[in-house]
């Protein structure tokens, strides 16, 4: 944990405006945030992927990477975003409905499930860097019924252009594995040409260092940019012509309860 992420996240607790929702203007923003993002139905989707992540939690196995040998808890807890988080990724599919989406950075598989479980039509592709990781992580997808997530391996812009040429539209991107502003520009300059208005594009890690944030900075200041949610944790970005542009810093603590 940076010093740059702890001061940023000093600064949303003490700056960050709109809790639940108040002192919203614009319609879409005030219903995207209080009916999806801090939305509390249990879907029981939610369960099937929860076990999974249980599963791991548990798990004795271990796996190698880059010559390390890591017990898989230890994984599951460095690479999957948290239950409340990974779970506003569903309602985002849910409410917006894409036809295909992409991954970048697949983890151990648990916001893969997220992002393919409103809809086993939906064409979910995940982009994963290490094929034993990817290997282990898709048993356990398909062991949980999820039949719609296609895995690649290798890397993330050599394989995107394969990707996205399979692709009519990209209608939700979900950047996870950026360390810094050049690989958030890298996978933007290649995604960009197949989003369109109706597209959606979440960026995690957003505070993590320096130059995650004056990437997201650069895509706040974007002219196809219409409307961003910064959450801290990650970054929602709407590209809808019809609305009106304005950058949004939202107090969301999904675990805490008054």
């Amino acid at each position: 944990m940076t010093i740059h992420y702890l001061k940023n996240y000093v600064r949303y607790l003490f700056c960050s405006r709109h809790w639940r929702g108040y002192g919203i203007h614009s319609p879409f923003v005030f219903e995207l945030f209080t009916k999806v993002i801090e939305e509390k139905l249990p879907y029981y989707k939610y369960g099937l992927v929860e076990k999974v992540r249980k599963i791991y939690q548990t798990s004795s196995k271990s796996l190698i990477l880059d010559g390390e040998e890591v017990k898989v808890p230890r994984l599951a807890k460095r690479l999957s975003m948290d239950p409340s988080h990974a779970q506003v990724m569903f309602r985002l599919v849910n409410k917006f409905k894409p036809k295909n989406v992409v991954e970048t950075g697949m983890g151990m598989g648990i916001t893969s499930m997220y992002l393919a479980a409103p809809d086993s039509r939906i064409n979910m592709v995940t982009i994963a860097q290490d094929q034993s990781l990817a290997e282990f992580a898709t048993s356990y997808i398909r062991k949980a019924g999820f039949q719609n997530v296609k895995v690649e391996v290798g890397d993330t812009v050599e394989r995107l252009p394969e990707v996205l040429g399979a692709m009519e539209s990209l209608d939700f991107l979900y950047m996870g594995d950026c360390q810094d502003a050049e690989d958030v520009e890298k996978r933007l300059n290649l995604c960009l040409p197949k989003m369109g208005e109706q597209s959606v594009l979440v960026v995690c890690g957003i505070y993590e260092n320096e130059s995650m944030t004056e990437a997201w900075r650069r895509i706040q200041a974007m002219e196809k940019v219409r409307v961003t949610l910064d959450l801290f944790k990650y970054g929602i970005v709407i590209f809808d012509g019809k609305l009106q542009k304005e950058d949004y810093y939202l107090r969301y603590f999904p675990d805490f309860h008054i």
